[in-house]
């Protein structure tokens, strides 16, 4: 199991390079599968929505990336468990990204995102990857 952050999520719907490694991990080895919390549906749809207004893509490929998010093979979790471990994060991390964390260490399972900022947390429990 591996914990994946709206931003991995994003790299792999566009089919990014920095994708590449964890498309190759989850190939590779078919037992493999990604994890979130389900604020993950809704923090995709607001990434989408920022790269459709800044024009980095248009509506069609918004919606198509939002139509295979639904069809990512991730399985996703309830924000209510997480909520108290986010909040003991709540000095490094916005509450947003340590629900995220919160969840890795909850799955004792690794944290990937594309967010640099979060490689180097204070306090994590889990180890997270960057693409």
């Amino acid at each position: 199991m591996i914990v994946a952050d709206a931003s991995a999520v994003i790299e792999l719907l566009l089919g990014r390079p920095a994708a590449e490694g964890l498309v190759g991990q989850l190939t590779d080895d078919p037992t493999l599968e990604l994890a979130a919390p389900h604020l993950v549906d809704a923090e995709v749809g607001q990434v989408l929505r920022r790269f459709e207004l800044r024009g980095e893509l248009d509506e069609a490929a918004a919606r198509a990336a939002l139509a295979d998010l639904d069809d990512l093979p991730i399985v996703r979790y309830p924000d209510g468990p997480l909520l108290a471990r986010a909040y003991d994060l709540r000095h490094n991390l916005t509450f947003y990204d340590a629900v995220y964390l919160a969840l890795a260490e909850m799955l004792d399972a690794p944290f990937v995102t594309a967010d640099a900022a979060l490689a180097g947390v204070p306090g994590a429990l889990a180890s997270v990857w960057l693409l």
